[in-house]
Formats: C-alpha cells, sequence, structure tokens
C-alpha cells in the first residue's frame, strides 16, 4: 500500500480514530472490524493473496513497502511531537523502556495474570480430553452435535484470552509508570488497557462456567481456575480502581454517529 492511500484511508470519516488502541485483536467477531484504521490496512494488503505467502516475491515487497511507510511516518510524528531519534537519544530511551518493562513484569498482578495463563495450557494438557469425533454421520445425535459446538465455542473465548489478560495487564502498569512519571492527567492510557484485560477476565469466567456446566467430568478442575481468575479480577479493580469507567472510542460511545 502507497503512503498516499494509507493516508487516504486514515482521513475516512466512518472509522473510529484510535479504537485499535483498546481492543483485544479478534477482528472476526468485533462489530466495528469495518470501523478500523488497522482492520482497513490489513484487508487492502490481504487484496493480492501472493503477499500473504513467504515464498512469493509479492510476500517481500509488500514488508518493503510498508516499512518505507512506516519510516516515514515515523518521522513526521517526531518532527511534530519533538521526539529525539538521534543514536544516543535512542540508546538511553531503549534503557529506560528494559528497566520500564522488566518493572512492569515483575508486578505481582502480571505474575498471577502469567500462572493463570499457563495453568491454563496445563489444563488443556492434563484434564481435557477432546470430545469423540464419530465417524459415522448418524452415530451422533443432534443434540450431542450442538453441545460439542457450545464448548468449542467456549473454548475458543479462553484460548483466545489465556494470554491477552497478561499482555494487557503488563501494558497498564508500563503505561501506569509512565503517566506517573510524565504527569499524564489527562488521558489514562493505563485504564484503557486495563479495561480490556478486565473485559477478558469476564469473558473468561463466563467461559469457563459454561464449559463446567457442558462438562461436569472436569468441574474440580474448572472450579479451580475460576477461583484463580476471580482473583485475579479483584486484584486488577483494586490496582486500577477507575478502569472500567474508561470511555474507549468506539466500544463505551452511545453517540447515534458511533452506532450508525
Amino acid at each position: 500500500m502507497r503512503s498516499k492511500d494509507l493516508i487516504d484511508l486514515s482521513d475516512d470519516p466512518n472509522l473510529i480514530p484510535g479504537i485499535y488502541n483498546y481492543c483485544d485483536r479478534w477482528c472476526e467477531r468485533c462489530a466495528f472490524s469495518g470501523r478500523c484504521l488497522l482492520y482497513a490496512t490489513e484487508k487492502a494488503e490481504d487484496d493480492d493473496p501472493a503477499s500473504r505467502h513467504i515464498n512469493n516475491a509479492a510476500f517481500w515487497h509488500k514488508l518493503a513497502s510498508i516499512f518505507a511507510q512506516t519510516q516515514e511516518m515515523i518521522s513526521a510524528w517526531a518532527d511534530e511531537n519533538g521526539v529525539d531519534l538521534t543514536p544516543s537519544a535512542l540508546a538511553e530511551g531503549e534503557e529506560h523502556n528494559d528497566r520500564q518493562q522488566a518493572q512492569s513484569r515483575n508486578h505481582p498482578l502480571a505474575k498471577i495474570a502469567e500462572e493463570y495463563a499457563f495453568a491454563v495450557n496445563e489444563w488443556f494438557e492434563n484434564e481435557f480430553e477432546p470430545m469423540e469425533v464419530f465417524s459415522d454421520t448418524t452415530a451422533g445425535s443432534n443434540d450431542d452435535d450442538e453441545h460439542d459446538e457450545a464448548v468449542n465455542d467456549y473454548l475458543e473465548v479462553i484460548r483466545w484470552y489465556q494470554f491477552l489478560i497478561a499482555v494487557k495487564l503488563i501494558r497498564a502498569i508500563s503505561s501506569r509508570l509512565e503517566e506517573d512519571e510524565y504527569g499524564d492527567e489527562e488521558w489514562h492510557h493505563s485504564d484503557g488497557s486495563a479495561k480490556v484485560a478486565l473485559i477478558a477476565i469476564d469473558r473468561s469466567l463466563s467461559a469457563w462456567k459454561l464449559i463446567g456446566e457442558l462438562r461436569s467430568e472436569n468441574g474440580v478442575s474448572i472450579r479451580k481456575l475460576l477461583l484463580d481468575l476471580e482473583k485475579l479480577r479483584l486484584h486488577t479493580e483494586r490496582e486500577f480502581p477507575t478502569a472500567r469507567d474508561f470511555i474507549r472510542p468506539g466500544f463505551d460511545e452511545t453517540s447515534l454517529d458511533i452506532l450508525q
């Protein structure tokens, strides 16, 4: 995609500015994907099937094109915002970011979220037995099919948010460190990331509960995961008490313009 095409996309009044900053990246299930610049950019790039295959020249041409666009955009943003991109400034900033990232990942909240993610892996390895697949299409009833489909849907939710919760919480903690350092009181990005994590926790709690109802044989192990998630939810709400009040562009706005 050319830089002009990207600029034209960004000027589209139908797009919701910044909506991609506070989403769960599940574009296939998002009601706002058609109003997202990031999704529109990726969709435009994917119009050429060859550009998605690593063995095609078009794939590498696509990467080179995006790299050039990115450099141009970053340079413009840096000049506009007074960002120093000299090697010495970048080295200093990298050290600062490394310290901040380490501090974020070592936060108790991040540790709990990562422990949950790995506990889910263990559950699938040790507790979960895939549903039986019938070789004869007449062997299973419609009720069986609906049951298995429901379980698979809930498992998909679990898997999607399994690691995203920790990623968003680490980002929230890191953003709060920046806000504390630079005194950014106008726009709390930390609350936005924490809210996405909380929504992911809420949906995961619901999915686990429904799986437990459909697979009673896994009831004990699922209750353990539910307790872990509930503790994580309570801990997150204590750390970010105003996160649920954060208004995410598009998702939490109720104006008629957004809903159209």
